[in-house]
């Protein structure tokens, strides 16, 4: 069971790294969507497609809902 442990800490730090590292990268436009939601403004602002920029928000909150299962799973 010890090896099945490591693998499961190995993989939750994967998470919560590539997460953290996500928003390093991107946090101007994260921070302009939790200011005022609008991809059509702030693509505008940061001169990136729309689409771009719903990517970015769109794999933020799933970085994020990743990061809180693995908090609630290492309580157990």
């Amino acid at each position: 069971m010890k090896g099945t442990k490591s693998v499961r800490e190995f993989i939750h730090a994967y998470f919560v790294i590539r997460a953290n590292d996500f928003y390093m990268s991107n946090s101007k436009i994260i921070d302009d969507f939790k200011k005022s939601p609008g991809l059509y403004r702030i693509s505008e602002k940061r001169g990136l497609h729309v689409g771009q920029v719903y990517n970015i928000v769109k794999t933020h909150d799933i970085n994020v809902l990743n990061v809180n299962i693995i908090k609630l799973m290492e309580i157990k």
